[in-house]
């Protein structure tokens, strides 16, 4: 049934494709890209059994990949997994991904940025203060000069578990904190602009077909613009995801030296 299955992750959320692969019972690889991000899936019998992304391995990696908003997938069935480092059901990763994400949302609200400073509270807040041996070890970085990056690389942490350290003491109302002043805003991004989606959708028609409007949407959405934001500076990277759905040989490098040839024109 699912030989072949292609599509967006942004019209099919991953939790509800790995839902309809493990109530189908497939087995197989689902292969993964956002962006410049790529990761796999392995499904055995339904149940999923190992994801890989990057450095990251089983239920990390899951972690992961369960919250990209949009992307591409892809299902190759019956593709083995090269190992087994999930255990956990289904319904148990998605829900346990659904906490971590509300988890995270209630640090983004307090702690925005990890350029944020820390700083202890001026007044004690009880008469008796109790708190864990972790959070001590991160109170005495605290000086009012260091950030939330510079408290985690200190403790050897990653990011979210320094913010999380941070988000106990603030709640625990041991800590103030503060956003730096921010620095005086950069120039605007320079924009592709319509001339420019004109003359590339015709190069992309030109290549594959009436469907070169939908391909191009597609593709500027999976790198996380519209038209109307999409940067200069993004042109190359969208050609390239453009060229690789161009099976013709003779037509993909017609396409890419018009695209060469288009990114060696100055800027409108």
């Amino acid at each position: 049934m699912a030989e072949g299955l292609t599509g967006s992750l942004a019209q099919l959320p991953l939790p509800d494709l790995l839902k309809m692969l493990g109530a189908g019972g497939q087995s197989g690889r689902l292969e993964l890209t956002s962006g410049l991000d790529s990761g796999d899936i392995y499904l055995v019998a339904g149940a999923v059994v190992h994801a890989e992304s990057g450095p990251h391995w089983g239920e990390q990696a899951f972690m992961r990949l369960i919250g990209w908003p949009n992307g591409q997938f892809r299902f190759d069935a019956g593709a083995e997994p090269p190992e087994r480092t999930i255990e956990r059901p289904l319904d148990v990763l998605v829900a346990e991904s659904a906490r971590a994400a509300g988890e995270r949302e209630a640090i983004r609200r307090v702690i925005p940025s990890m350029d944020t400073l820390a700083r202890l509270a001026r007044k004690a807040p009880g008469p008796v203060v109790t708190i864990e041996a972790a959070d001590w070890e991160v109170l005495a970085l605290i000086d009012g000069q260091a950030t939330a990056a510079d408290i985690g690389g200190l403790l050897g942490v990653d990011d979210f578990e320094a913010v999380r350290h941070l988000y106990r003491l603030r709640m625990a109302g041991l800590i103030e904190l503060a956003t730096p002043q921010a620095p005086a805003a950069a120039p605007a991004r320079q924009l592709a602009g319509p001339q420019f989606f004109q003359a590339f959708t015709t190069a992309v028609a030109g290549a594959l077909g009436p469907l070169a409007e939908i391909i191009i949407d597609d593709a500027v959405e999976d790198l996380g613009f519209t038209r109307s934001n999409f940067p200069r500076e993004a042109v190359a990277s969208l050609a390239e995801r453009v060229s690789s759905e161009i099976r013709d040989t003779d037509k993909r490098v017609r396409f890419q030296q018009t695209m060469l040839a288009m990114l060696r024109q100055p800027a409108a």
